[in-house]
């Protein structure tokens, strides 16, 4: 019968961490995907909006110069496109907080290659160790068949 190899039971043990940092790996990734189309899209509407204000204000200036207008109007006009100049600090923050959600998606990402690549450290040690017994077991195995052959051909026939 086979001897049972002592580090099987470890062996499982860091296999199933091994699993679970591939796993935690896949989800890093997914992540890390989300949040640089969360960027790209703050990224976007801010230009857009962008856009949107340079072409607004355009609108707006070209509707006072069609008319006479009295100094509350220009302060009216002036209050609005300051109001729409205004928002696009909201567009930058929004996309600072997804850069940011980047950093920390990669950094993610990072720490759970370094996790997974250790796991698989930790395997290949106890693999290598687990090759060694092995080596011994056979070695062990042949000796007692050689002890065995030699205490069937040592001992005289006639007894």
């Amino acid at each position: 019968m086979a001897k049972k190899y002592e580090l099987d039971d470890l062996l499982r043990v860091r296999e199933i961490r091994k699993d679970r940092a591939e796993k935690n790996l896949k989800k890093a990734q997914q992540l890390l995907k989300e949040a640089e189309q969360a960027l790209a899209k703050a990224q976007q509407e801010l230009e857009d909006y962008k856009n949107f204000v340079i072409q607004e204000t355009q609108r707006l200036y070209n509707q006072v110069l069609r008319k006479s207008i009295n100094k509350r109007e220009i302060d009216n006009l002036h209050f609005m496109i300051k109001e729409l100049q205004d928002r696009i600090f909201d567009y930058q923050k929004r996309v600072e907080d997804a850069m940011l959600a980047c950093d920390k998606a990669k950094e993610n990402l990072d720490n759970c290659r370094e996790e997974l690549r250790k796991a698989e450290r930790n395997i290949d040690k106890i693999e290598s160790l687990k090759d060694v017994w092995r080596e011994e077991m056979k070695k062990e195995e042949e000796r007692q068949a050689d002890a065995e052959v030699e205490d069937f051909t040592a001992k005289p026939q006639g007894q």
